[in-house]
Order: structure tokens, then C-alpha cells, then sequence
């Protein structure tokens, strides 16, 4: 299927690149994991002794990362090429270059055929995005990779209610002669502009471990984000500690455009101790007590000139009810908008604590900018 996929996308892409109204290229260098995926710059590791505390002894790691993106859009058809590339090492060796993309085809204005190996944001529930994050997690993006088809349809006399349908598929070659591994992905969001949004994703549904979640979201106040969700096997361990069983996301965010502050905070948490290991329900126990995987995110944003913009961001993940597991990072940042439309920078200091104390601190340094941008 990976075959098919790839032919897919690369006819896609040329088709799109011939008739594109607009193509858009755009370079990230550096890393900054909260915003691109990426890996901290520097990073020093706390070194620890036989008993396993720290020494204060900090090991040095160098992390060179860069994506370069193709974007191009028109009529009928927008896609994606995306070349990455990470390493540790300038001689080559322990480095890593992974070609992404999509391509999506819209014959109508109400259906669309996407297939690619990452959609990203591309086909996902308005109401499972994470304001303190700036994310949609997996379990609220409909799709996420192979291919599938998306419906769009706009009700109302001012056409103000919208609702989406799709569904796809993803896996591997044999994945149409196994049901577990058949990769079977649908959703749908539903929303009312200015008042609601809700939604559902059902992915991987023929397996013994399907992942369920429901979202509804308030949109009636202006600069504000509210949302929650219900989530059956959560297994997106970006934004949980674990897996777990039963999970509830809520997240809350409000931007004071007057005064240039955007505050923002996310907590995911699941609601007992059972996790799914191949369709079985295990559960979290540490000396016979049951313990609960949870996370917090804080995001605080302050625009201090038309240039800078500074900020902190904190995250708190833990196992409730064993305190040795708590694991603390905070991250205070500043973004610098260069001059002449050569992109921003931002860096910061990035710092991670357990119970022991300081494990190891980072240097972020992001840089992204646009190379060129054509519109027809």
C-alpha cells in the first residue's frame, strides 16, 4: 500500500505543481521540540553516580535539524512535500532524512481525495485542538496518513454551520488481509461559526484496540478557546504520560489582543489506572496502590515590541499517586521577527527536573523563514 500511496502523491504533485495558483517554500533550521518536532540545539545531560543521583556533571549533546517545505495550492489540488533532516554527528554518521508529504485533490468543493505518509493538520476536529500545545493531538485528527476522502458541507441561510465526514485507511502492505493491522480511520466535525463545534474520531477500528474520543468546543466568545474531550484508549504519550484506558482532555486558552498577552493551559488525565495492551485491559500499580497517568502544559505569550514577542512555557507530567514520578520541564523563550521578511528566531532556555533534581538543561535555537512565495 505504501507503493500505491507514493505513486498516489507523485502524480498529485505534478498534477498540482503544473496548475498551482500559488507555491510557497519555506525553511526551519534548529530545533525547537514545541513547535517543530524538532530537537534542542545543545543539550546537557545531568550525569548520574552507581546510585543512580546526579553529579552535577553535564554531558553535551549537539543536535543539527533542518526541514525545508514545498507547499502548493490551486483550484482543485494543494499538497505538501517536506524534507527533514537530524543529526549528532557532521560526519554523517547517527543522522537521519525523512521525506514526508500529501497530496490532496478536490473535484468538488464538497469532496476531497488526500493521500500522502502525513497529514499533520490537515484533516482533523476543530474541537480536539490544544491551545497551551498549539497542537491537535493524534487522537483528534481524523486522518493522519495513507489515503482516505473528505466531505465538506456548509448549511444555513448565512451558510454558517459546517460539517465534516472522512474516512482512510493506513498500515502496511498486508494491512487489507489483516484487521488488526488495516489501519481503518474515520470522523467527523460538526460546528455552528460563532457558537459551537463538536466532533468524533474513531481510528484503527477493526482492531482489537481501537482509540475512540469525543470533543465539543465553545466558540461564542471571541478570543477565547475552550474545549474538552473524552478519549477510549488514549495512546498519544506526547500529550499523557501513558496509555491509558479512559482519559478526559480539557484545555482553555484566551488572547488579550490590546494587551499583546495570550494565556493558555491544557490537562489531559485519565480517569483510572487501566491501560490496553492487544485488546487487554491492564492495569498501573506501584506497591499495590493504583496510580493514574496525567499532564499539564502552561503557555504564556507577551508581544513586547512589534519585533519581540516573549514567553514561558511549562509542562508537568506525572503518575498520580507516586510522587517520584513527577517530571517538570520550563521553558522561558523569546521570538525575534528579523527584518526584510527574513523569517524569525526564537531561543530560550529549556530546563528538565525530576525528583532528584536537575536532569539536564537546553538551548533551543529555531529559525524559520520563507524563501520564496509565488502567487499567480
Amino acid at each position: 500500500m505504501k507503493k500505491i500511496i507514493s505513486a498516489l502523491v507523485a502524480g498529485m504533485m505534478v498534477c498540482g505543481a503544473v496548475s498551482a495558483q500559488s507555491i510557497k517554500i519555506a525553511n526551519t533550521f534548529g530545533g525547537d521540540a514545541d513547535s517543530t518536532g524538532g530537537s534542542d540545539l545543545f543539550t546537557f545531560q545531568n550525569q548520574k553516580d552507581d546510585e543512580g543521583s546526579y553529579k552535577n556533571e553535564f554531558g553535551n549533546e549537539t543536535r543539527v535539524s533542518d526541514r525545508l517545505q514545498i507547499d502548493a495550492s490551486g483550484e482543485k489540488f494543494d499538497g505538501r512535500v517536506r524534507l527533514e533532516f537530524d543529526t549528532t554527528k557532521l560526519n554523517g554518521k547517527e543522522s537521519t532524512i525523512r521525506l514526508r508529504g500529501y497530496g490532496r485533490f478536490k473535484p468538488i468543493d464538497q469532496f476531497q481525495l488526500i493521500a500522502g505518509n502525513d497529514f499533520s493538520t490537515k484533516v482533523v476536529v476543530d474541537a480536539g485542538y490544544l491551545a497551551a500545545s498549539d497542537d491537535n493531538p493524534k487522537y483528534g485528527r481524523i486522518l493522519q496518513s495513507g489515503f482516505g476522502a473528505i466531505s465538506n458541507w456548509t448549511f444555513g441561510e448565512e451558510k454558517n454551520i459546517n460539517v465534516k465526514l472522512a474516512g482512510g485507511f493506513r498500515g502496511t502492505d498486508n494491512s487489507f488481509l489483516d484487521k488488526d493491522s488495516l489501519g481503518l480511520d474515520a470522523g467527523l466535525s460538526f460546528g455552528m461559526r460563532n457558537v459551537f463545534s463538536a466532533g468524533a474520531t474513531f481510528q484503527n477500528a477493526t482492531s482489537n484496540s481501537p482509540s475512540i474520543a469525543g470533543f465539543a468546543g465553545l466558540n461564542a466568545v471571541e478570543n477565547l478557546t475552550l474545549n474538552v474531550a473524552y478519549i477510549y484508549n488514549d495512546t498519544d504519550t506526547d500529550y499523557i504520560t501513558k496509555t491509558a484506558k479512559n482519559a478526559v482532555s480539557l484545555t482553555a486558552g484566551y488572547n488579550f489582543k490590546d494587551a499583546g498577552l495570550f494565556i493558555a493551559t491544557d490537562v489531559i488525565s485519565a480517569l483510572g489506572n487501566e491501560y490496553l495492551e492487544k485488546g487487554e485491559t491492564k492495569t498501573y500499580e506501584k506497591s499495590g496502590v493504583a496510580i493514574i497517568p496525567f499532564l499539564t502544559k502552561l503557555n504564556l505569550a507577551y508581544k513586547a515590541t512589534d519585533n519581540i514577542t516573549v514567553g514561558a512555557k511549562a509542562k508537568v507530567a506525572m503518575m498520580i499517586g507516586d510522587s517520584d514520578s513527577v517530571k517538570t520541564e520550563i521553558y522561558p523563550n523569546v521570538t525575534y521577527k528579523l527584518p526584510n521578511k527574513m523569517g524569525s528566531l526564537t531561543t530560550g532556555l529549556r530546563l528538565n527536573l525530576d525528583n532528584k533534581g536537575l536532569s539536564k538543561f537546553a538551548i533551543p535555537f529555531n529559525w524559520k523563514c520563507t524563501l520564496a512565495e509565488i502567487k499567480n
